[in-house]
């Protein structure tokens, strides 16, 4: 999403670039109506570049956002729900729909996998509590098989599972 906002405001910043170069130096000056009607084109394209900047930049601060809740469902009915270590959790200070975001390291102890130690910026909502990084236990979903990156699906809670998530783990193979 980050990338296509940026390549929005890149091209937003082209048009505004063509128009204000082309009502400027190209159409005659009589021409009002043209020169006019470049001009507000100019306008336009600069009001959306700077949009699409601003939320390029901001984006990342809510964490994984546009995660659909039917690729979640079939994460957890392919298996790939886990429990999870929070080992130190950083707030990031935004929030999105009434979930904070985090910059966590997380050890994941999947049940079809090693358990491995990942770094993500999650979201968790306001009414699962705040992580304070000192072991806290969440629910996760790995959304893709060969993917470590998680979503948080519940928050911090104290599970029977407490003891079989590790402490540490090796990080994922080529991250």
């Amino acid at each position: 999403m980050r990338l296509r906002l940026g390549l929005l405001a890149l091209a937003c910043l082209f048009v505004f670039l063509i128009s204000a170069g082309v009502s400027s130096f190209v159409v005659d000056p009589e021409n009002i109506g043209v020169r006019l009607a470049l001009y507000a084109l100019a306008l336009l394209a600069l009001i959306g570049f700077v949009l699409f900047t601003v939320f390029a930049i901001v984006f990342p601060l809510f964490g994984r956002a546009g995660v659909k809740p039917a690729e979640v469902a079939a994460a957890v009915a392919a298996g790939r729900r886990a429990y999870a270590r929070v080992t130190s959790a950083r707030p990031t200070g935004g929030q999105l729909n009434g979930a904070w975001a985090y910059d966590v390291r997380l050890v994941v102890a999947a049940t079809d996998l090693a358990p491995y130690s990942v770094s993500e910026r999650v979201r968790v909502h306001r009414t699962d509590g705040k992580l304070f990084g000192t072991g806290e236990i969440v629910t996760v979903a790995r959304l893709a098989v060969d993917d470590p990156h998680v979503v948080v699906t519940n928050g911090p809670v104290s599970t029977p599972q407490d003891r079989a998530v590790p402490q540490d783990a090796p990080a994922w193979p080529g991250v």
